[in-house]
């Protein structure tokens, strides 16, 4: 017999994780009410011409390369001219986060 785990919540709610046969731990939505929708990167970039999404990657990339600076720098270091040869513009920094979420980088150290 398989047993499971019960992850006590705050809101009074105790799901019920059983394992799979492969040995991994779900949750079967199924019998709840209560759904969970996750945006992936699949989904979000379909949004995006090959192009906008291709310059998303390079802006993402660009951000790391610069040192991980916060999104709101970045915007503005590519606006006033500040990273030499840069190709990229705000709109596609913007994309990059919508895409790719937020730098990780940039927020470790950062947030709580």
């Amino acid at each position: 017999m398989k047993t499971g785990f019960i992850v006590h919540k705050a809101d009074g709610s105790n799901p019920i994780f059983m394992p799979s046969k492969n040995g991994l731990y779900f949750y079967d939505v199924k019998n709840n009410t209560a759904h969970v929708m996750i945006n992936t990167v699949d989904s979000i970039k379909n949004k995006y011409t090959v192009e906008e999404y291709a310059n998303a990657c390079k802006a993402h990339s660009i951000q790391d390369i610069i040192g991980r600076s916060a999104t709101k720098d970045y915007i503005e270091y590519a606006e006033k001219g500040m990273i030499p040869n840069c190709p990229i513009m705000k709109q596609d920094i913007l994309r990059a986060e919508d895409i790719l979420g937020p730098n990780l980088g940039s927020l470790k150290g950062k947030t709580m």
